[in-house]
């Protein structure tokens, strides 16, 4: 992808009068399960109802995706390398596709699902299980980047842990500092195809085991299906303290409850709620 120009954007509608903002990432499913961020989307709403949307791919998460997975994000030429796309007082293809309209019958109905009294386009993915059947792109609460030192990923861990761990910083679109490297936007596509290379063989055959495992367990009558993860309450708001303060991430938080991303953002929610 060829580098880009930053655009320097005029604010106005903030100086002039009060403004509710909300903000998401806009991920997708790949192989062997991994996310990868290649989206910010920002809603701004203004006392007089005008509003804005702010799309910022990222575009080094991008091309790590092939295009039999990835198709681009509904309404937005990526292809043109800007930094950011802007939608006026227009309700982008992305949002349209995904959040009900005030005109159908159940609006408030889907509100109250969701735990929300008005509707944020952003949030309201965010919180919905629904998922659009048009193609794999969901919406998770925004992350700031990180720059993350290799010693975090080595505790314990099995080699295919650790490179488990590498590969979704590197898909989330951090910067991982090695004692005599760094990976960053300039090779994240390297290594991140190297180390796929590696993660597919091993994520394949742990998958069979397991289904093997299951299978045998099936035919001696022992499999009851798979059991949800029990967080502990306590252990879960202490590290979402550190999370909060920035002293970990909340994928190495995840990490230590034994639980996915996925789940740890759900049980964050219920929590806040």
């Amino acid at each position: 992808m060829k580098k880009f120009q930053k655009i320097h954007m005029t604010n106005w509608w903030i100086r002039k009068m009060k403004t509710y903002s909300s903000i998401g990432t806009i991920c997708i499913k790949g192989k062997c399960d991994l996310i990868y961020n290649v989206c910010i989307i920002e809603y701004f709403l203004k006392e007089d109802d005008t509003f804005k949307y702010i799309f910022t791919p990222n575009y080094s998460v991008i091309d790590l995706l092939d295009s039999n997975i990835f198709q681009g994000i509904p309404g937005l030429n990526i292809d043109l390398g800007k930094e950011q796309y802007l939608r006026d007082n227009i309700v982008p293809t992305f949002i349209s596709e995904r959040v009900p309209s005030k005109n159908r019958e159940d609006y408030f109905e889907l509100l109250s699902k969701v735990n929300m009294d008005f509707m944020d386009p952003i949030e309201y993915l965010i919180r919905t299980k629904e998922r659009y059947s048009g193609d794999k792109l969901f919406v998770v609460p925004y992350q700031e980047k990180e720059s993350i030192k290799f010693e975090s990923f080595c505790d314990t861990k099995t080699n295919s842990a650790i490179i488990k761990n590498i590969l979704e910083n590197i898909c989330a679109g951090n910067t991982i500092i090695f004692p005599t490297q760094t990976i960053d936007d300039n090779n994240r596509k390297l290594i991140h195809d190297i180390l796929m290379e590696l993660y597919v063989r091993s994520f394949t055959l742990n998958k069979k085991h397991q289904q093997e495992g299951i299978e045998k367990a099936k035919k001696n009558g022992k499999y009851s299906g798979r059991k949800p993860i029990r967080v502990d309450t306590l252990k879960f708001l202490d590290l979402l303290e550190k999370v909060n303060n920035k002293e970990l991430s909340s994928r190495q938080a995840a990490e230590i409850l034994g639980i996915s991303i996925d789940k740890f953002y759900r049980v964050k929610k219920k929590l806040q709620k």
